[in-house]
C-alpha cells in the first residue's frame, strides 16, 4: 500500500484494472509522471460520457504500453504509460 494523492493509503492498481474501470465510466485515479510528480486524473473511455465532438474519428489501435483516456477535467484525450505507478 502507498500514500495516495490525498495522503490516505491507496493501493496501486494494474493497467488492466484501470482500463476495465475506465471502460465502465468515469474514474478518479492518480499516477506518477516520468518527472516524479503525482498527476491526479478524472477520466473515462465510456463514449457516452465524452462530448460528441471529441469522439474518435476512426478506429486506431493504441499501444498496449499506453492507456488512453478522455480527461473529464480538461476535456481532452490524454494517456498514461503502463510503466508508471498508478493509484486507483
Amino acid at each position: 500500500m502507498s500514500i495516495g494523492p490525498t495522503g490516505a493509503s491507496v493501493p496501486p492498481t494494474t493497467a488492466d484494472e484501470l482500463r476495465d474501470r475506465l471502460r465502465q465510466g468515469p474514474v478518479r485515479f492518480a499516477f506518477r509522471k516520468k518527472d516524479g510528480t503525482l498527476r491526479l486524473a478524472y477520466g473515462t473511455l465510456d463514449l457516452t460520457k465524452v462530448p460528441q465532438e471529441n469522439h474518435p474519428k476512426g478506429e486506431r489501435q493504441s499501444s498496449p504500453k499506453v492507456i488512453p483516456f478522455f480527461d473529464l477535467d480538461k476535456f481532452e484525450w490524454r494517456s498514461v504509460s503502463t510503466d508508471q505507478l498508478i493509484f486507483g
